[in-house]
């Protein structure tokens, strides 16, 4: 059964390919699933906590060595993934066209991440008052509510949006209330970045332009995704996006 499904799926796939010239693949965003998947892994971070239930294999085999016999096996707490990611993402407006690598970004995080825990929040513009645990701004909470529950330690925010790049032109309020935002927000957590899925020859002169001289803010591609884990990993990053 299994080989005739395969042969099934080929035929279909030829087919489309002589009926059209185009790609029918949807791997056509600047970062694929996978890609998005691998990157996610440098941002676990694993601890040992518990009670002891998983064998050490090497201090088992020392201590043999050492009293010449297995008088006990060792055992250590098991690992535990304590990273916990909070993503923020701008929809609707001049995101539009970004909603589908937006949203299969969050999916890679809460499905494939492995990550200890993962949250998605929306928001429209720029963060103010409240987020919304919906895409479509339905079920609203008060920003203060959800980061008064954070862990500081663990816990790291990546941001989405065009911050303003798309309109082209630099808007002092929403600058004014994004710094707020970010201020308040560098009291909360650690380790703050952004993807913008403009290239960054489309932010000066423009809010985007400003707002990215108060966070790390990168272009939503491969580059620059590895580049917004490696500052959430409390890393040094320079790089041209």
């Amino acid at each position: 059964m299994q080989v005739a499904k395969a042969v099934r799926q080929n035929v279909r796939k030829e087919t489309d390919s002589y009926l059209s010239p185009f790609s029918t693949s949807n791997e056509y965003f600047p970062v694929t699933r996978r890609q998005m998947k691998q990157s996610w892994r440098y941002l676990r971070r694993f601890v040992r906590e518990g009670i002891p239930s998983e064998l050490d294999i090497d201090a088992t085999v020392r201590e043999i060595s050492r009293q010449g016999i297995l008088l006990k096996p060792i055992f250590v707490p098991r690992r535990v993934n304590r990273t916990e990611l909070i993503i923020l993402i701008d929809q609707d407006g001049s995101m539009v066209p970004y909603h589908a690598l937006s949203r299969r970004l969050g999916e890679t995080a809460l499905q494939g991440g492995r990550l200890g825990k993962s949250s998605i929040y929306y928001f429209h513009n720029c963060p103010s008052q409240y987020l919304y645990n919906d895409p479509n701004h339905q079920k609203a909470r008060p920003i203060r509510d959800i980061f008064a529950q954070v862990n500081s330690k663990n816990t790291k925010v990546l941001i989405i949006s065009d911050a303003g790049a798309a309109r082209g032109a630099l808007n002092p309020e929403r600058v004014e209330i994004t710094a707020a935002f970010l201020n308040y927000l560098s009291q909360k957590v650690r380790y703050i970045t952004w993807l913008n899925p403009l290239p960054s020859s489309r932010w000066y002169g423009t809010s985007a332009g400003e707002i990215a001289n108060l966070v790390p803010m990168f272009e939503f591609n491969r580059r620059g995704l590895d580049a917004a884990i490696g500052v959430l990993r409390g890393q040094l990053i320079l790089v041209n996006t």
